[in-house]
């Protein structure tokens, strides 16, 4: 789906931050989803590739320097300290949505489909 965000960012960090917060809340209605079949799920991972974003949801601390984020999306912190979501750093090499929103070279396309567990049918 394509909008025009609401959100004027300042850093990457920033957008990072804002980006987990709307997967938080997709990943939220899914589990809801699930639970309506007998699925129960805690401590689903979410895959970020910046380190400012990861520490903002785990450590209060640093939220001083981010002040200004909007308040809606605070509530990454609190489902990861509920334990309902973990937010995992993932180095930028291994970020598998690269496959589906990046043009790769053939090696790294190659190579994020294997680590997504994908074989190739001839």
């Amino acid at each position: 789906m394509s909008k025009k965000k609401g959100t004027i960012v300042l850093s990457t960090a920033e957008a990072e931050y804002i980006s987990v917060a709307q997967c938080c809340s997709q990943l939220l209605w899914i589990r809801n989803q699930l639970a309506d079949y007998e699925i129960h799920e805690n401590n689903v991972p979410i895959f970020c590739d910046n380190n400012v974003a990861s520490s903002l949801s785990k450590n209060p601390i640093l939220y001083s320097r981010a002040k200004h984020i909007e308040i809606k999306n605070d509530f990454i912190r609190e489902h990861v300290q509920k334990g309902t979501i973990d937010l995992q750093f993932v180095s930028t090499d291994e970020q598998l949505a690269d496959i589906f929103t990046k043009p790769l070279i053939e090696e790294r396309f190659n190579y994020l489909r294997e680590l997504l567990g994908m074989i190739l049918i001839e």
